[in-house]
């Protein structure tokens, strides 16, 4: 029981921990994340649920 509540402990905080998108990386200054995105043609005007 106590392998079964870790195991999924563990699979809930990885899947919550993906990559952060380049608003993300922009606000906390990870230039490189940042840089990643947009060699990956992120479209900067993109608008989420924000506007």
């Amino acid at each position: 029981m106590k392998h079964l509540l870790l195991t999924t402990i563990a699979a809930v905080v990885l899947v919550g921990c993906g990559k952060p998108n380049i608003w993300e990386a922009a606000t906390t200054g990870n230039i490189e994340a940042a840089k990643q995105h947009l060699a990956k043609g992120v479209d900067v005007d993109a608008k989420d649920e924000n506007g």
